[in-house]
Parts: structure tokens; C-alpha cells; sequence
């Protein structure tokens, strides 16, 4: 099949535009009756244009093109071209009025004097050719009168300045600095005009309006009319729900494979839908703008606004300062806007990445629920380009965010109490097993809190049950570092670079799954006495596991350094924040204020790897019945005698490859890798003597290091004592 060509981007067909435009503007105007191609061209403008078609075809085109190159926002489309047409017409006409007997296709003045008569022909097309400048050049004949008229006043300034008029240097900047005062008091009261004329405004229409009467307003700048769907809760409606559950609860019986080859994914009916309706007030949005600027102006800042954005949570107010002035100034605003604007806490993020402009952040009257399901349906989350999608909300725009967990490659949550941290990560579990079968993907659940994550006990794709313990937490940690070694073997084998190769490379029978490794509670891990195991086996796998598949997904509700620890950060690049206690808690997160002013209830900060800037967004709302409705589906579609062979048992009891009767005993030394001293193991036992050189000359170490690594089998019982020059005693078999 042949392959479509590529069109042209954007810039690519500017580029061509304004050659196109510079081309043609100074060939007309250079060209020569003399030449072939000079005598055409003079000949078909002479036609359109009359005898002066040189002073105006050509130049307009050479000063549209000098524009698209100077702003970058000017481009060719339908508008201009017709704009360029009436520009032609009206001058054209124009000429007319004062020359006689002027011959040009474009010139209607002879057809129209008699009709409209001359002066009122004239000025019907200086209006055209007024407009005309407008839609070309962006000319504003208001704002050239306005300059036009304060050109004697800054001459004035000008000369008062060099001249003096018996003023000091000092004094002459006191008029200067007047001056600015009374340009932004005239602009506090053309604010508080507008602001008059919306209240008026808002009078009128709340006398129009029928009561209780939900009405959506003309839209915003992104006009999305959200309309939510009222959940059905007549009695008739869940009879014929249950009837449809019990006929796919004997549909999904049927289904009794370990290989999972005709794995039934879970149904979207089981998710909530959307029930409730958002309007959109525009005077009320407008309002907040002119707010925003009459409290930025108090402090002499003028800024233009920019249009907003309406979220689920916030609206964002979109501002562009004057030039020479600070962000830092407006940020530190912060406190007297959200005054200013009744808000319970804004956030400014200056600059918005990309676009130019500073977003003042303000919460929604009405907050909009962000429905699972609504995610799940959705081309975003269902992109083929993702490896392992998971549901992450919606941002400031509306639009759905959803996040690649083979991309990120490891995330790390946080987030006080009743901040939505726990519902969060059931929408990124729950998202991960809409989309993957037990042959696909498997998990690994810690869940020290024992009440967050015991739900989803019995469900194909767990490798072991929801481990409470912090005992078998740190056993399955290790378990998982051995995991990923033996995966490594595996992939080293096969010359694979990661999973996907690896599984592309091998038969179907020898294909590996996704393994996710879920920590609900990091900070009792940590206080269980083991946190050095703990954060070297965490840091381990963070280092290394992605290539084979193995991913982290970590969260806390206490974000302090002796929790998330510097190791720990510089292998976990993907983030999110949800509400704070203090910026401090916000830096040791995302490494940035911003986190504290959050509202709670999902609302949360999202910075995945190679993020500018974290994205504000409002995360999925999983409801405790659609956890157990799912759950209980998957649990349906296999026999429950059969969980207990998916389940590998030495995960929490110790024994894995890694560990075994020496390696349990090994405390994880901070400065020695387990890896090491389970190759230095190895090699005793195969060459049956242990001393230094031969553990220098096997692994390639240094001679103080592999001393070290000598000294710590001792430790462990595999060798004995130094026994002078001869080689130690071997203990192990």
C-alpha cells in the first residue's frame, strides 16, 4: 500500500507565503514593457490597476510580506485574501474620485457616482479602505488618532526634560512620575466603568431569568458545553442492571485458562457515569478579569489579559504584563488576589511553558467530578502509542491527561490526609486492569495501612496477596531486586534492550509480563526499623528496572526528607503532588512551591519526566462500590482453587534467588551491593578456597574492596577467619 505524502507544516507554508508575496511585490514593480514576461504582467495590472498599479499593487505586497516576517501570529487565510481584494477596489476607486477619465478594472467610481453620488461614493469606499488596513496590517485608525493627539503633549515632556523650565532634574522626573499616575487612573476608571456596566448587566439578566433554571452561557475561548448524564437509580433500571450482571457473570464462568488466551476484559457499565450539569457564567468571569487587573494596577503593574480557561476544578486567567515588568512582582501577589478575588487560594504560575503569558489560577464556584470511566473511553487513554497507560484527570483546559508508566518509568505520589492520594492510585490500578490481562501484567501490592489496598485480594494478577506485614514487605522488595537480575540474564541472552524486545525476540510460552510494584505507605516501611533495607532495595530497583519491565508506583502521606529521601528522588523522576501542609513538603515533592495552595479532592500537581513545568490537574474520582464491582469481575472470570498456583509464595517468605540461608542474613551495607557479595558466594563455592586475590582477579574489584567483600562472607559464616598467607577456610557447600 502506498504510503500518503506528508503535507507541508505550517511554517514551511508561511515561509513559501512570504517569498511568494516579496517575489511578486518587487517584480511588478521592477519589471520593463522591454521583456516578455515584463510586457505581460505590466499589461494584465495596467488592466486592473490603471496607470498607477506600480503604487499599489506592488508595495502592498512587499509590506504584507516585511509583516508575516516581523509577527510570526500573521498568516494567509480567506480573511486577508479578501481584505487584499478590498484594498485593490477601494484605492482603485479612490483615484477615480480625483482623476478623470482613470481606465481600471477595479475602479467602480463611475458605475457608483451615479447611484450614490460622489461625495457619499467617497466615502463608502475610504470606510473599505479603512477596513481594509484593519483586516491587512492590524491598523487601528483609533489608536493612530489617539498617539496622533499625544504627540504635543510628549513633545512637551521631551522638551521640559532637555530644555528645563526652570525645573531640576528631580522635579522633572516628579512630573514624569504624575504623569504615569494619571494614564493608570484613567485606566482604574475605565476598569471600574466596565465593572459598573457588568453589574447592570448581571441585574438584567437575573430579572430575565426563570428561576432554578441551569442555563450555559456563550462559551469561552475553548467552548466545551459539559453536559453530565444523571445516574438512573429507579428500581426498574438496576432490576434489568442485575439481570445483565448475572448473564455475564455466566458468560465470564466459562473462562477457566491459566494462559488467559480469551481473557474477558472488565465492562465500562460498572463505572459511574457523569451526573451533574457545569454552567459557565461569562459576566462572572469577565468580573474576576477586571479584578485581576484593578488589584494589579493598585500596585503599578499593567498587564492584558488573554482569555482564560475553564477546568474541572479552576479557571485559569491568562495575563500578559507590560514590558519591564517582573513576575516576581506578581507573584508575590499572590496573597492580596486571592483577597481581591474571594478565593480560598489561587496559584500563579509564571510563566505558562510555551505560550508567553502568566495563569492566575482561581477555584470554580462548582467543582466538576472527573469520572474514571469518562477517561477510560476516551482516544487519549486509548492511544496505541502507550506501553502501560494509566488514568491520571483532566487539566486546566479540560483536556484528559493520561500518563505512560514505561515513559515515566517510576512515579512517586504524595499528599496529606483527605487529599484524594488513595483514590488516585485505585484510579491508576484500576485503569491498569481495564487494559491488561494476568498474562500481560502483574502486581505487587504493600499495603501497610491494611485497609487501602486488602480490596483487590483474589484477582488474577497479583503475584502474592496484598502484603500488611513490613517483614514480608521488605521480603518481597528483595524478591524483586533478584527478579529484575534474573530478567536481565534473561534479556542478556536474547541481546534485548528492554521488554518489548525481549518479547519479541523469544516464544510465546517464554514471554515475560509488566510487573508493578504498588507501595501505598512509604513512611511505615520506613518507621518498621528496616528504612536502610528499605530505600537501598527501592533505590535499587528504581535504578535498573525499567528496562525489564518492572515499574514503581510509590506513595506517602508524609513528604519529608527522612521518608523520601535523596536516593530515593534521584531515581523516581515522575511525580505527583496532591494538597500539602507547607511548601517545604511541595520542594521535597516537586521541587517547587505550589503544592500547599491545592484544594484537596484530587486536585493535584502532575510532573512526569522531562515535564518544564508540573501541570495542574484534577484527578479521577474511583468510587469505593466501582472498585468492588470491578474487582469482583475479575474475580468471576477464574476458577478461585486456581489463584493460588499464579501465586508465588517465597515472595514474602524469604527464599528467592537473592537471599536463600546466607543472603537472608545480610543486612543490605550501605556501601556494598547485594549482587556482589551474591557472585562473591558464587565463586567460594565453586572454587571451594576464598582469599582476596581471587575475589580481585573474578570480579574485577580493587584490592581494599574485595578485602571488604572477603570480610563480609566471613560475617555471613561462607568463609572463616584470616588464616595467615594461606587461602580461608570454605564453610559452605
Amino acid at each position: 500500500m502506498a504510503r500518503k505524502p506528508n503535507m507541508l507544516d505550517y511554517e514551511t507554508k508561511r515561509y513559501i507565503s512570504i517569498v511568494l508575496f516579496l517575489f511578486i511585490g518587487v517584480v511588478s514593480f521592477l519589471s520593463e514593457k522591454d521583456s516578455t514576461l515584463g510586457y505581460y504582467l505590466s499589461l494584465g495590472l495596467y488592466n486592473l490597476f490603471g496607470d498607477y498599479y506600480k503604487w499599489i499593487f506592488s508595495p502592498v505586497l512587499v509590506l504584507f510580506g516585511a509583516l508575516m516576517i516581523k509577527d510570526k501570529s500573521v498568516n494567509v487565510n480567506i480573511t486577508r485574501i479578501i481584505g487584499l481584494f478590498m484594498f485593490f477596489v477601494s484605492t482603485s476607486t479612490i483615484i477615480g474620485f480625483f482623476i478623470k477619465n482613470y481606465y481600471a478594472t477595479f475602479n467602480l467610481y463611475p458605475l457608483l457616482e451615479s447611484l450614490l453620488g460622489s461625495i457619499s461614493t467617497l466615502l463608502a469606499f475610504f470606510i473599505i479602505f479603512l477596513t481594509s488596513l484593519v483586516i491587512l496590517f492590524r491598523f487601528s485608525p483609533v489608536n493612530f488618532a489617539r498617539k496622533a493627539f499625544d504627540i504635543p503633549e510628549k513633545l512637551k515632556e521631551i522638551k521640559d526634560t532637555f530644555v528645563g523650565d526652570g525645573f531640576s532634574p528631580k522635579e522633572n522626573k516628579k512630573v514624569s512620575k504624575s504623569k504615569n499616575d494619571e494614564r493608570l487612573e484613567r485606566k482604574k476608571q475605565e476598569l471600574e466603568e466596565m465593572m459598573e456596566k457588568l453589574k447592570e448587566e448581571k441585574e438584567a439578566l437575573a430579572k430575565a431569568k426563570q428561576p432554578k433554571q441551569l442555563h450555559i452561557e456563550d462559551a469561552p475561548i475553548n467552548p466545551k458545553k459539559i453536559i453530565i448524564e444523571k445516574k438512573d437509580n429507579s428500581i426498574i433500571g438496576n432490576l434489568f442492571k442485575k439481570e445483565e450482571e448475572k448473564q455475564e457473570e455466566k458468560e465470564a464462568k466459562i473462562i477457566r485458562n491459566t494462559e488467559f488466551k480469551n481473557w474477558v476484559f472488565p465492562e465500562l457499565s460498572l463505572l459511574d457515569s457523569k451526573r451533574n450539569v457545569i454552567a459557565v457564567d461569562k459576566n462572572e468571569i469577565r468580573k474576576k478579569e477586571i479584578e485581576i487587573e484593578e488589584k494589579l494596577l493598585q500596585f503599578k503593574i499593567e498587564v492584558t489579559m488573554e482569555g482564560y480557561q475553564v477546568g474541572p476544578t479552576v479557571i485559569q486567567y491568562r495575563l500578559k504584563p507590560k514590558q519591564g515588568v517582573k513576575l516576581q512582582k506578581i507573584e508575590n501577589l499572590k496573597k492580596d488576589l486571592a483577597l481581591a478575588l474571594q478565593a480560598k487560594s489561587i496559584r500563579i504560575q509564571a510563566p505558562i511553558p510555551g505560550l508567553g503569558v502568566v495563569g492566575i489560577e482561581v477555584p470554580n464556584p462548582k467543582r466538576e467530578a472527573v469520572y474514571l470511566k469518562e477517561v477510560l473511553s476516551s482516544s487519549e487513554f486509548n492511544n496505541k502509542k502507550l506501553e502501560l497507560p494509566i488514568a491520571v484527570g483532566k487539566d486546566v483546559s479540560g483536556n484528559i491527561v493520561v500518563g505512560d508508566l514505561v515513559r515515566m518509568p517510576h512515579l512517586l505520589v504524595a499528599g496529606q490526609t483527605a487529599s484524594g492520594k488513595s483514590v488516585g492510585m485505585n484510579g491508576f490500578i484500576i485503569s491498569m486492569l481495564y487494559k491488561f490481562s494476568p498474562s500481560e501484567l502483574k502486581m505487587i501490592m504493600i499495603d501497610p495501612k491494611r485497609v487501602e489496598l486488602s480490596v483487590y485480594n483474589g484477582i488474577p494478577h497479583l503475584l502474592t496477596p496484598v502484603i500488611t506485614n513490613p517483614d514480608k514487605a521488605l521480603n518481597a522488595l528483595k524478591w524483586c531486586v533478584a527478579e529484575m537480575l534474573r530478567r536481565y540474564d534473561l534479556a542478556t541472552k536474547v541481546h534485548a534492550r528492554n521488554l518489548v524486545e525481549y518479547n519479541a525476540k523469544v516464544s510465546k510460552e517464554e514471554k515475560l509480563p509488566y510487573i508493578v510494584i504498588v507501595v501505598d505507605e512509604l513512611a511505615d516501611l520506613m518507621m518498621s526499623g528496616n528504612k536502610k533495607e528499605v530505600e537501598a532495595s527501592i533505590a535499587r530497583i528504581a535504578q535498573m528496572a525499567r528496562a525489564v519491565g518492572m515499574h514503581l508506583i510509590v506513595a506517602t502521606q508524609r513528604p519529608s526528607v527522612d521518608v523520601i529521601t535523596g536516593l530515593i528522588k534521584a531515581n523516581i523522576p515522575s511525580r505527583i503532588a496532591f494538597t500539602v501542609a507547607s511548601q517545604i513538603d511541595s520542594r521535597t515533592v516537586i521541587d517547587k512551591a505550589g503544592a500547599e495552595d491545592l484544594l484537596g479532592r484530587g486536585d493535584m500537581l502532575y510532573a512526569p519526566t522531562g515535564a518544564v513545568d508540573a501541570e495542574r490537574v484534577q484527578g479521577v474520582l474511583v468510587e469505593t462500590h466501582e472498585v468492588e464491582a470491578v474487582v469482583n469481575k475479575l474475580k468471576l472470570t477464574i476458577d478461585p482453587d486456581m489463584i493460588g498456583n499464579l501465586q508465588i509464595a517465597e515472595i514474602t517468605e524469604g527464599k528467592s534467588k537473592l537471599e536463600g540461608s546466607i543472603m537472608e542474613n545480610y543486612k543490605g551495607d550501605q556501601d556494598e551491593d547485594p549482587e556482589i557479595i551474591e557472585k562473591a558466594i558464587q565463586i567460594v563455592k565453586e572454587s571451594k578456597k576464598g582469599s582476596t586475590s581471587l575475589i580481585q582477579r573474578k570480579l574485577g574489584l580493587g584490592y581494599a574492596r574485595a578485602a571488604k567483600v572477603l570480610d563480609i562472607l566471613e560475617e555471613l559464616g561462607v568463609v572463616g577467619p584470616s588464616n595467615g598467607s594461606k587461602p580461608r577456610d570454605v564453610y559452605v557447600d
